[in-house]
């Protein structure tokens, strides 16, 4: 425990700061309350050990006059100095009557090292020696008092007490003493160096602490500003994310940036296939607007901005101020800075976003970004529409495609098979003939089977009688019967087309095994010639192995020919 009055001024000023990290008085409080709880549970047992054990009438006042102070100073709002001097008067007291009892041969020395100790953690540094002084006179004068005859222990159980034995008894105490003073003395100057340094680091963390609020305030309007800007491409984003329309897109997109940023004419350029020519596609402007009627397009020419943002693949940023090459655009002359932003996807250049000024004001970095930003946001949305209506035209195509695929199809596969079944009283049967339009009335429902948008056949439905009518909800569930029946048949016909396709190539291994069985040529082709007839139940069948001659020549060893019939 440290003496607040032994730190300096600027370590003590620092711990009664409210806004200081360690706080003395109350940790003083609180260590002083601890000490007193534990000496009052202690004082409790020793005064009931007073009543139980010891013959001195003594004792039993003392203790308990002790005990009733102890408590009251613990338990009862009393101020610190007035509780760190009874908790000294009570430690002083019992080693006393420890003397004054048994003499040297008592506890009276642990209470009255006590003192001493409690004296220099509760308070300054010369309250320890006070009180380490008035123990040694104390012990000096009952030394005094017994060697003359005046004073004896008053217990019975007192041994002998000899000069040697008050000499003993009062050097361990000088020697307990001084060594808990200097160590505890130590603790103290250590503990002061310790929060001095901390109280610096403490300053020095609220000067660093200062000039990083100065940095963060002005970071932060930066990113205010920052963050507006990216809010405002966001909405950008937002408002043509949903066109599907290129022309559209374009409109919205360079009308939206000049009224978010302020400037008096936004363009969008689109290159050509071959990259060689620009073309003003958008603009917010009357002039722009103008321009884009007459066909205005911009030639590869170095000294124009939109060519050095292409051909660099970065943003180009000017403005008309002294020091700064600025070229000026004779279709925009009020224009005082422009930035010049080519729109990229995946690595390729698609155009350029274009944006005029009126006021001279060179763009910072940060500015560029979000430029870059919103130009990245709109030549994606570009693409996305693109892609979108290629991918509608390959859609259609395919649609058409499999729809002629599967009307083909359908054709070939009704063409072998009855092209109607009828259920009637006597059962399933096969037609050959549809029901003319005249025979229809009220009572019959025709729905037709639709596959791939086209029709591969139909449904006839006529009810019994020629009043009955057919309701919305019962035509509505045979439609729907309907499209599972036409499901049902191009599962069956793609089924059956794998079973054949399966035999097929079940049949074209096993010839192949077979003739794959001997080296010899004419077994070969016997076996195939034979494998062929079989399958084919031909009456004929002829392998010839040769080249064709357009003329007579000489007959080559290598040419056979095998005939069966």
């Amino acid at each position: 425990m440290i003496n607040k009055n032994a730190l300096t001024p600027a370590v003590k000023e620092q711990q009664d700061s409210s806004s200081a990290a360690f706080n003395y008085n109350a940790w003083r409080e609180g260590f002083i309350l601890t000490i007193l709880r534990i000496a009052s549970f202690l004082g409790i047992g020793l005064t009931l050990y007073s009543f139980l054990q010891s013959s001195q009438i003594r004792d039993r006042i003392i203790f308990p006059i002790l005990l009733a102070i102890l408590l009251g100073v613990t338990f009862l709002p009393t101020p610190y100095n007035l509780r760190a001097s009874t908790l000294l008067f009570v430690s002083y007291a019992v080693g006393v009557n420890g003397i004054i009892t048994l003499g040297t041969w008592t506890d009276a020395s642990l209470f009255l090292l006590a003192f001493v100790v409690l004296s220099s953690l509760l308070f300054d540094s010369y309250v320890n020696f006070v009180s380490f002084a008035i123990s040694l006179l104390t012990l000096i004068i009952f030394t005094i008092l017994h060697s003359i005859g005046v004073f004896t222990p008053t217990s019975s159980l007192a041994p002998a007490i000899t000069i040697g034995d008050w000499g003993t008894f009062i050097a361990d105490f000088m020697i307990g003493s001084i060594v808990a003073i200097a160590a505890i003395d130590q603790l103290k100057r250590a503990f002061a160096r310790v929060i001095q340094q901390s109280q610096d680091s403490l300053k020095t963390l609220a000067e660093e602490r200062a000039q990083l609020e100065n940095k963060v305030r002005e970071r932060t309007e930066e990113l205010e500003n920052k963050t507006v800007q990216l809010q405002a491409s966001t909405n950008i984003a937002r408002n043509i994310a949903e066109i599907q329309n290129i022309p559209d897109l374009l409109d919205a997109a360079v009308t939206a940036t000049a009224e978010q940023f302020g400037y008096y004419h936004v363009g969008i350029y689109l290159l050509d296939s071959g990259k060689k020519v620009a073309f003003l596609q958008a603009a917010s402007s009357a002039i722009g607007t103008e321009l884009i009627g007459l066909g205005h397009r911009v030639e590869v020419d170095i000294r124009n901005p939109i060519n050095v943002a292409i051909e660099q693949r970065r943003p180009y940023s000017a403005s008309d101020i002294g020091g700064t090459v600025f070229i000026k655009d004779p279709n925009f002359p009020i224009t005082r800075s422009r930035v010049s932003i080519p729109l990229s996807v995946r690595g390729n250049v698609i155009g350029v976003l274009d944006m005029h000024s009126d006021q001279v004001h060179a763009l910072n970095t940060q500015d560029i970004e979000i430029a870059q930003t919103l130009a990245d946001l709109i030549a994606i949305s570009i693409d996305n529409v693109r892609l979108i209506d290629e991918t509608q035209t390959l859609v259609e195509q395919l649609r058409f495609y499999n729809s002629a695929e599967a009307l083909e199809t359908w054709t070939k596969h009704t063409a072998r098979r009855s092209p109607a079944y009828q259920y009637a009283p006597a059962g399933v049967r096969p037609i050959f003939s549809q029901v003319k339009k005249e025979e229809r009335g009220s009572s019959t429902l025709l729905v037709p089977l639709v596959l791939q948008g086209q029709k591969i056949g139909s449904i006839q439905l006529r009810r019994k009688g020629f009043s009955a009518v057919w309701s919305d909800r019962e035509k509505g569930m045979v439609e729907k019967i309907g499209e599972q029946i036409s499901l049902a048949l191009e599962n069956s016909r793609l089924v059956d087309e794998a079973q054949k396709n399966a035999q097929r190539d079940q049949l074209i291994a096993n010839i192949s095994s077979r003739v794959r069985e001997t080296l010899d040529v004419d077994a070969v082709i016997r076996t195939a010639s034979m494998e062929l007839r079989k399958v084919f139940d031909l009456k004929e069948a002829e392998i010839s192995v040769g080249l064709p001659q357009a003329e007579p020549r000489p007959v080559r060893k290598n040419t056979s020919t095998l005939r069966l019939k």
